[in-house]
């Protein structure tokens, strides 16, 4: 691990609405909100706890991209993503995955490992105080990704990544029983910062898998 400070780093944190925008779509892609729900923005805001011009924003979005719909009266309903698609999705999550290892590792001396060390503490955090499966948890995991695939990449590269923060649902199973999920990605990251190409790699293809077959493979 290096503290070079020339290194790569995680950048500034993301902003409130991208947070939000991206905890919907993934919550939508990832099938946890299904296909006919209602959305309100009044809700919306409550259960994330913030005012409800970004989840407006939010869901301006999700209806240009065609995951959201409007419907009679001007009501807001989540549109179906199939089991097929998630699945696709899923299989470019490992393979996105592993080509992040693979560049992190060719500049692992330039990279700021201590600013994604640091990004450990506000997982923890949203794990004690809300939780794994809430909100606060799911944006504080993918600020976590988003930053190791920032730190990976160019920042052209990366700002695609940022539009597929759907890719890393945390149903995955480093957050189911008997993995805790702080020291799982502490791992993966003492895994990424190691130099040795194959175990990244490795690292990172397994962290992606889900499921309780592939977590006793490990």
């Amino acid at each position: 691990m290096t503290g070079n400070t020339e290194a790569t780093r995680p950048s500034a944190p993301t902003s409130v609405r991208e947070q939000v925008y991206r905890y919907l779509r993934q919550q939508i892609t990832s099938g946890e909100l299904g296909g006919g729900i209602r959305l309100t923005e009044e809700q919306l805001a409550e259960q994330l706890n913030v005012s409800r011009t970004p989840i407006r924003e939010a869901l301006q979005r999700l209806t240009s991209e065609g995951l959201v719909e409007r419907v009679r009266r001007g009501q807001l309903v989540v549109v179906a993503v199939s089991s097929a698609a998630r699945a696709e999705l899923h299989e470019l999550r490992v393979a996105f995955d592993q080509v992040a290892a693979r560049m992190i590792t060719a500049k692992a001396d330039s990279v700021d490992w201590a600013g994604l060390y640091a990004l450990l503490d506000p997982l923890g955090a949203a794990l004690r105080e809300h939780g794994v499966g809430s909100p606060q948890y799911s944006m504080a995991h993918l600020e976590f990704h988003m930053a190791i695939n920032r730190a990976a990449f160019t920042p052209i590269t990366s700002s695609f990544l940022e539009r597929q923060a759907f890719l890393y649902p945390t149903d995955d199973y480093v957050q189911q029983p008997g993995h805790e999920p702080v020291s799982q990605h502490r791992r993966l990251l003492d895994d990424l910062s190691s130099g040795d190409l194959g175990r990244a790699t490795e690292a990172a293809r397994v962290h992606a898998l889900r499921g309780p077959g592939d977590a006793a493979a490990t």
